[in-house]
């Protein structure tokens, strides 16, 4: 029998204070194992230095819409090294900012830097997940979260899904943290909903009783 793991990613680290507290306190308290970390913007810094050695980062490509893969392609080798700069690691996955990666030609982009260097890549879909395999680059086996949803997960959302996961390594991305208070969003007071989910007991014992080992890295 295949083994059931999940990786809990918390989102837009470095994006604002209050979020990144948020996303700590969400890794902390409870069950997130992972972010995804911005390295543009004012915050990008301090949050990645204060980000603990527990805690995976992936980089959070912040792109402008419309670009072709050569453009993407170049700007994702400049956000990675500038990951690289103050983390001092690689980033252990890859995703866009609002799944901006997602669009073909950035996608194309991506999967020239992230291939050769194996690393692991934010996959959608089922067509998402087979074409970021077979360039070379890893992908989870499924991936549950929708941005759409204000917010996504509550609770019992998260309690709903936890028994469903599939046999492998499941992908489920969070946007916890405390209301912003520096940027503006129209995602903001959901982030504590979300966080009160991903630090909530009920949610602990849910991915213990149905014998989900809870991970921050896909296994080789």
């Amino acid at each position: 029998m295949i083994a059931r793991r999940a990786i809990v990613v918390a989102d837009d680290l470095g994006y604002d204070p209050a979020i990144d507290e948020g996303i700590l306190r969400a890794h902390r308290q409870g069950v997130v194992t992972a972010a995804s970390a911005l390295v543009v913007g004012p915050f990008a810094e301090g949050a990645l230095a204060a980000a603990p050695s527990t805690l995976p980062l992936g980089l959070h490509l912040a792109l402008v819409p419309g670009m072709d893969a050569a453009q993407a392609e170049a700007e994702i080798r400049w956000q990675l090294e500038r990951f690289m700069v103050l983390r001092g690691a690689l980033p252990v996955h890859l995703d866009g900012h609002r799944h901006i990666h997602a669009e073909p030609p950035v996608l194309e982009g991506l999967l020239r830097v992230a291939a050769p260097l194996r690393l692991r890549v934010r996959a959608l879909d089922v067509s998402m997940r087979e074409r970021v395999r077979a360039s070379g680059a890893r992908a989870c086996d499924a991936f549950l979260g929708d941005a759409d949803l204000r917010p996504c997960w509550t609770a019992e959302r998260l309690l709903a899904a936890i028994p469903g996961l599939v046999p492998g390594t499941s992908e489920i991305m969070m946007h916890p943290g405390l209301a912003p208070v520096h940027v503006r969003t129209s995602f903001g007071a959901e982030r504590e909903v979300e966080l009160s989910a991903a630090v909530d007991p009920r949610v602990r014992a849910a991915f213990r009783a149905n014998g989900i080992v809870l991970s921050g890295f896909l296994p080789e």
